[in-house]
């Protein structure tokens, strides 16, 4: 799965459970973007990273990315597409 990819469907899950995702300019190094996840009073309740680069991203960073989101989306929520 491709960045771009990625961060189309934590938007969509987050769409579902009332959180925002919000980019934090600045603060990813190289071409590593971060991400935020706020409720809807602004609160953060979650943040992620994804490179910028058109490349698949690895299992890993796949696997890390879904175990470190599980606490909102629930297990497995990556596959539930």
């Amino acid at each position: 799965m491709k960045p771009a990819q990625t961060l189309q469907l934590v938007r969509r899950n987050a769409r579902k459970h009332d959180l925002t995702v919000v980019e934090q300019p600045g603060r990813g190094k190289g071409s590593h973007r971060i991400f935020v996840l706020a409720d809807s009073s602004g609160t953060e309740v979650a943040r992620f990273g994804l490179t910028d680069h058109p490349r698949e991203l690895s299992w890993t960073v796949l696997r890390q990315m879904e175990d470190g989101l599980a606490h909102l989306f629930g297990e497995k929520w990556m596959e539930k597409r």
